[in-house]
């Protein structure tokens, strides 16, 4: 990212493996802003934790030792574990129970080790849509219409759902951070702005897919969340509503 300039410019797309820290070396120059986005999501506890946090921690410090004054983390709601008390916030009380949500967790607890070298902000992320194709529910809800399935399940059909967030709106709150970051570590989920129930929000998905089958309401495993973003529009989230984003998802074909 190249200062000093009106808008935002973005002159370098590293590629490093996370697996081989050696790969950390083509950061030759001093950028403004490091963001970074990759992780694994599947595999052995030890590989999720070498590649998710450790290979984290390695990055801020590479970011230290260039002079790169911050660092922009995607993290994931999978930190939290469940909500109890039916909201996620910066200030949920963070229960693990898988080790994909252990390993964003360390991630953040190395960047919060290092904040008094390195601005860090941890963005917490929901269930992305755009044009990846991520293996979250609503994909998969997605997936399972498209391919004309007679029923789909799903569960809590009242609650005002606004886990999700399309990829634009993420990446522009990334970018912002990148230009704004300071201060102490931060560390925060984001989503839409709540205006339908999920059983409004997939039927709306039905309607513009043409889905002619059923949705099955079935028992819920946990109990459901809505996703308290507050804490993110004060930092800059310019967030769509659920329905919004899922229109610009569905009828962009992204």
């Amino acid at each position: 990212m190249r200062a000093g300039t009106s808008l935002p410019e973005f002159n370098a797309l590293l590629v490093l493996d996370l697996e081989d820290t050696a790969s950390f070396g083509h950061i030759k120059k001093q950028f403004d802003a490091l963001i970074h986005v990759a992780a694994a999501s599947y595999g052995s506890p030890e590989l999720l934790m070498g590649v998710t946090g450790l290979a984290t921690r390695d990055l801020a410090e590479t970011a230290i030792a260039r002079g790169i004054p911050r660092f922009i983390h995607v993290s994931s709601t999978s930190v939290y574990g469940s909500a109890d008390d039916g909201e996620l916030s910066s200030r949920s009380q963070i229960t693990h129970q898988s080790p994909y949500g252990l390993a964003k967790w360390a991630a953040e607890c190395f960047l919060n080790q290092l904040k008094d070298q390195l601005s860090c902000v941890s963005v917490r992320s929901p269930a992305i849509v755009g044009a990846q194709k991520n293996p979250h529910f609503l994909q998969r809800t997605r997936t399972l219409m498209e391919e004309g399935h007679r029923t789909v399940r799903a569960s809590n059909p009242g609650f005002r759902f606004n886990n999700v967030i399309h990829e634009d709106t993420l990446a522009g709150f990334l970018v912002h951070l990148a230009l704004t970051a300071s201060g102490a570590f931060r560390a925060f989920p984001v989503g839409s702005v709540p205006d339908h129930t999920l059983a409004e929000s997939l039927q709306y998905m039905a309607d513009e897919i043409g889905y002619q089958g059923s949705i099955e309401w079935i028992a819920p495993k946990a109990p459901p969340f809505t996703v308290n973003i507050e804490e993110a529009i004060a930092m800059g989230l310019q967030p769509l509503s659920t329905r919004e984003t899922l229109a610009r998802w569905l009828r962009k074909g992204q």
